[in-house]
């Protein structure tokens, strides 16, 4: 097993285990958006918040880890990659499409870090005594994923730079 994918099952089971344990905890409405400095300016049922929540954690599994190897079955001229004259023919089309299914894996896991973190900030805030969502927090979240996703790009044009 790759290891993406073994903390792509670690981080469902995050998941999972967050929801059965918060879910009883919520107060039947709970505040599900937040304005800047955190403060609550919309709310929905608990049922509604973590239905959207698995909805968006499944589609983003599927976005990163699954639709990339449907990538085989797209004609060349449809897939966008630096460097894609190069890489897509015949005889390393295989080996850029397992690149770009790897690069995609590890994206997938910092938008779903990014997801778990933020709906954790949410949780809190709606747990009594919480009130507010920790803007702090959830800026240096943002930014970390901000410095991610540079590097990301970087390691990307850097893995398919025509090679001699």
């Amino acid at each position: 097993m790759k290891t993406r994918h073994l903390i792509l099952l670690l981080l469902l089971g995050g998941v999972t285990l967050q929801c059965l344990y918060y879910f009883p905890l919520l107060p039947e409405t709970v505040s599900s958006h937040f304005d800047g400095a955190g403060r609550p300016n919309g709310w929905s049922s608990k049922q509604a918040f973590y239905t959207l929540y698995l909805f968006i954690v499944g589609l983003m599994t599927f976005c990163f880890f699954f639709l990339p190897r449907l990538l085989r079955r797209v004609p060349s001229s449809l897939i966008n990659l630096p460097n894609r004259e190069y890489w897509l023919v015949p005889e390393r089309k295989e080996q850029a499409l397992a690149m770009l299914e790897e690069e995609m894996g590890w994206f997938g896991i910092a938008i779903l870090l990014l997801m778990i973190w933020t709906l954790q900030l949410a949780i809190n805030a709606n747990l009594p005594g919480g009130g507010e969502l920790r803007s702090d927090v959830m800026l240096m979240l943002l930014g970390g994923f901000f410095v991610f996703t540079i590097v990301w790009v970087v390691r990307l044009y850097r893995r398919f730079a025509i090679r001699s």
